[in-house]
């Protein structure tokens, strides 16, 4: 009676930057398998919308409407773009928007999804900017029970 082996659910976190990107093709290059399942997953910023000041929000719910719709088409766009990038390789990748906190949506997409590896890239801030700033990959590496690589660009 032959065993059927479980595919390993790898979740590629992607947000459009050349260190995503780095760690996307990195991913494909040295630890994607055939018979793996994977899924780009990017964090839809509703923050970035509403870069130009909260005097907006409770003036112009129409001005709200455009701002997530906005995000949300850049974010359809960006996995599109990327998922078909991996096709050129060999790899099918499924594809999944959430919204939040990057690092907090991250972790929680991978428990939601039982993923066995999350990868991410990392901007190299040093301590004391990832101290005022955050971190996404910091954050995840700290509070996810999946493993995590993170590539770095150089």
């Amino acid at each position: 009676m032959a065993t059927e082996q479980k595919k390993r659910l790898c979740l590629i976190a992607v947000d459009g930057s050349k260190h995503s990107d780095v760690a996307l093709n990195w991913f494909i290059k040295h630890v994607h398998k055939e018979n793996d399942r994977t899924i780009l997953i990017t964090c839809v910023d509703y923050n970035s919308a509403f870069s130009y000041g909260v005097s907006m929000v409770p003036g112009n719910p129409e001005a709200i409407s455009k701002a997530y719709s906005k995000e949300e088409k850049k974010a359809t766009a960006l996995l599109s773009k990327l998922a078909e990038e991996a096709s050129k390789h060999g790899v099918k990748a499924e594809t999944l928007r959430v919204v939040g906190e990057p690092g907090e949506a991250i972790v929680k997409a991978s428990k939601e999804n039982q993923a066995d590896l999350i990868v991410t890239g990392c901007r190299g801030l040093g301590q004391i900017r990832r101290t005022m700033m955050g971190s996404v990959s910091d954050y995840i590496i700290h509070h996810s029970h999946t493993p995590v690589l993170v590539c770095r660009h150089d």
